[in-house]
């Protein structure tokens, strides 16, 4: 019985060590991964602030386009 008890505590602390590590290594790769979602939300937040003037005119143009082209007349 006893051989059975420091067998069992022998694969426990087997498995103990290597899931340690494990958890450890999983914490520190969600760490980076938020390091690097955050610089990623950055980059495309920079990106929208640049467009965003350029399509605004787009449109606006686009709906002057639209109210000149219904107004223009036609050969009927």
């Amino acid at each position: 019985m006893e051989m059975l008890v420091k067998i069992l505590i022998g694969v426990i602390g087997f498995f103990t060590a290597l899931s340690v590590p494990f958890i450890g290594w999983v914490g520190i790769s969600i760490v980076d991964m938020k390091v690097d979602l955050a610089q990623t939300h950055a980059k495309v937040d920079a990106n929208y602030q640049m467009i965003k003037p350029m399509w605004e005119q787009f449109i606006s143009e686009k709906k002057l386009a639209d109210i000149t082209l219904a107004n223009a007349p036609t050969d009927k």
